[in-house]
């Protein structure tokens, strides 16, 4: 017999899959983004009555959609049948991926006014302001893809492992190429913290959250809070309405 829970949400990256099973004993997986048959393995004798959704990838969630539907679950996507309950200060809302407004509600339905910091494929530093209005932020490269940058355009400069940074200053070029790569991405994320920072309307809390959210915690300099499951309550929130 199918165990109740009550919902699931999903966090359709680049490349991955997000998924969250909400209820009484919540857990979390995070799958290749087309892993749409593991997704329902993972789901196992696991029936949730709803599923709230995002994807930063046009159609992502075609795949997990029909899956579900043949289970009996229908599947709701942020900016489609869900719509943001925050107002968009944003010349192109059109563009505006709907996993940084969720990060947004979720943190300011917590802590008010905050800067959101998603370690992902890309990182984004957002602002919302405590009366609930999101006013944009920066995109930059994650942490993958300034790894995969470096191999790209210094192929002939040792791979970079950021899980090898060691201290500065490094005395081999696999620890220059390790080193650098990881503090950059941590440098990037404090420097657009900061700018953000200065143009909110007063103090804000730094939320962190995503994939690589605990390789800048453990060399990143910013006091924040940390909060990995936070699109996935921006969904959770999302789907019970005001």
């Amino acid at each position: 017999m199918a165990a109740d829970a009550s919902l699931l949400t999903l966090d359709r990256g680049n490349s991955t899959l997000d998924a969250m099973l909400h209820g009484p004993a919540p857990r979390r997986v995070r799958l290749p983004g087309d892993a749409t048959s593991a997704l329902v393995d993972w789901l196992g004798d696991d029936r949730p009555r709803h599923c709230a959704a995002a994807s930063v990838v046009p159609g992502g969630l075609d795949a997990a959609a029909r899956e579900l539907g043949r289970l009996g679950v229908r599947l709701l996507v942020a900016g489609r049948e869900l719509q943001c309950p925050l107002r968009l200060d944003y010349e192109t809302p059109q563009t505006l991926g709907a996993d940084r407004w969720l990060g947004a509600l979720a943190a300011h339905r917590r802590f008010g006014r905050a800067v959101t910091v998603d370690c992902g494929s890309a990182v984004t530093v957002n602002l919302v302001e405590d009366d609930g209005t999101f006013r944009g932020g920066a995109i930059a490269p994650g942490l993958r893809a300034l790894v995969q940058g470096m191999a790209a355009v210094t192929p002939h400069l040792p791979a970079a492992e950021p899980a090898h940074a060691v201290a500065v200053p490094p005395r081999s070029s696999a620890g220059a190429v390790h080193t650098g790569v990881l503090l950059a991405f941590c440098g990037a994320i404090e420097r657009l913290v900061a700018d953000t920072l200065r143009a909110a309307r007063g103090p804000a809390t730094v939320v962190l959250t995503g994939g690589n959210a605990e390789d800048y915690l453990r060399h990143g300099r910013l006091q924040v809070r940390h909060e990995p499951d936070l699109v996935h309550h921006g969904l959770r929130l999302l789907l019970a309405g005001p």
